[in-house]
């Protein structure tokens, strides 16, 4: 029997690309053969702004949870330019970054699989770090570094180096599974790490002579 969620991935897959293009964001999904797992272009910058701003939630989910993400990416989107805001208070942006959390962590409400159950956002154990930071610490940093600004800094190498991790787990480890490695992923990419910095510290080229075929003519006797 033919699963029906591939083919709502293909439809949802081609929604959101056509959605990307609307709001002139490079974006797609490709499917890498090797473990027959989907990637997609990893966002950086403006182009995750552009997202956050436009893209219309409502095309790949239903209006009343579309409405919902929609006012907490709104709400996201105006920490993140008191953020940039050199003039931004203190005090009341910690007290806007905990709104923000507590609609984050919105419940659901009633019976699920009833009638008048409403969907919650996220729970608790979904919080990552970077939000304790953002809730807690940002805060901080304003009032110690205000003549800077946090505009200063910036984890978006963090994020590539993040996204090249995920990349060569899907693309050349064994996931922590098959027979040909006893070593687990995280070992695996860590050696190849190791190795390639090796070769870089030592100037040692990757690119090695195609052996060359010698052909020895017998002689007659």
């Amino acid at each position: 029997m033919t699963s029906v969620r591939p083919v709502f991935n293909d439809t949802a897959r081609k929604i959101i690309v056509e959605e990307m293009k609307r709001i002139k964001v490079k974006f797609q999904f490709w499917q890498i053969q090797e473990s027959k797992t989907w990637s997609y272009t990893s966002l950086m910058g403006n182009d995750k702004i552009k997202v956050l701003q436009f893209f219309d939630l409502s095309k790949i989910l239903s209006r009343q949870r579309a409405n919902m993400i929609r006012n907490l990416w709104n709400k996201f989107y105006e920490l993140y330019i008191k953020m940039k805001d050199q003039k931004t208070n203190a005090e009341e942006f910690q007290n806007d970054a905990k709104n923000w959390l507590t609609l984050f962590l919105t419940p659901s409400e009633g019976i699920p699989n009833t009638q008048g159950f409403k969907k919650g956002l996220y729970k608790p154990n979904d919080m990552t770090p970077y939000i304790h930071v953002l809730v807690h610490h940002v805060s901080e940093f304003m009032t110690i570094h205000q003549k800077w600004g946090l505009k200063s800094f910036s984890c978006s190498a963090v994020e590539k180096k993040n996204h090249q991790q995920v990349s060569y787990f899907f693309r050349k480890t064994m996931k922590d599974g098959g027979r040909k490695s006893k070593s687990s992923a995280i070992i695996e990419i860590l050696e190849h790490e190791n190795r390639s910095l090796f070769y870089n510290y030592h100037n040692v080229s990757l690119n090695s002579q195609k052996p060359h075929k010698i052909h020895i003519k017998a002689e007659n006797n």
